[in-house]
C-alpha cells in the first residue's frame, strides 16, 4: 500500500504541472481565437489529468516487481503508449469537437503525441542514466575504500 501511496505522489507531482499547463495554452487558444473558456473543456482537462494520473501510478508502482523492472526501459515505455495515447485522443477529440475531419486530425494528434511522448522519455531516460551513473560512481568509491581498508 505504501508503494502505492508513493507512486501516486510522484505521480500527482509530474501531473500538475502538465495539467497547469493545458488550462493555460488551452486558455491562451481561446483567447486569441475569440472563444470562451467553457466549462466542459475543463471538466474534460481533468478526465484526461485523472486518467493519466491512474496510469502513472499503475506503472510506477509495477516498475519496481520483479517481472516489469527486469524490463527494458524502452520496452516499458512502449507498454504504456498505448494508454497514454488512448486518453490524449479521446480527449482531444471532445476538447475541440473534431468531428468532420476526424481521420485527418487524428493523424496529426498520433504524430504530435508520438513525438512528445518519445522526446519526454528520452530526457527522463538520461535524467534516470545519469543518476544511476552517480550511485555506481559512489559504489565504486566506497568498495575502492573497503580494498584499502582490507589491505
Amino acid at each position: 500500500m505504501n508503494k502505492i501511496i508513493s507512486s501516486f505522489q510522484k505521480a500527482l507531482s509530474t501531473c500538475v504541472c502538465a495539467f497547469s499547463l493545458c488550462i493555460i495554452i488551452l486558455a491562451f487558444v481561446s483567447y486569441g481565437t475569440g472563444k470562451l473558456l467553457s466549462p466542459d473543456n475543463i471538466f474534460i482537462l481533468t478526465w484526461m489529468f485523472l486518467c493519466i494520473v491512474i496510469i502513472r501510478t499503475l506503472y510506477l508502482s509495477l516498475e519496481g516487481t520483479k517481472r516489469i523492472g527486469r524490463i527494458p526501459y524502452w520496452i516499458k515505455r512502449l507498454i504504456a503508449l498505448p494508454f497514454y495515447l488512448g486518453v490524449t485522443v479521446i480527449g482531444i477529440k471532445n476538447l475541440a469537437c473534431l468531428e468532420n475531419t476526424y481521420k485527418t486530425n487524428l493523424i496529426f494528434i498520433i504524430g504530435v503525441f508520438g513525438i512528445v511522448y518519445f522526446i519526454a522519455s528520452t530526457i527522463r531516460y538520461f535524467i534516470e542514466r545519469k543518476k544511476t551513473d552517480a550511485m555506481t560512481d559512489a559504489l565504486l568509491k566506497i568498495q575502492k575504500e573497503i580494498e584499502k581498508e582490507n589491505e
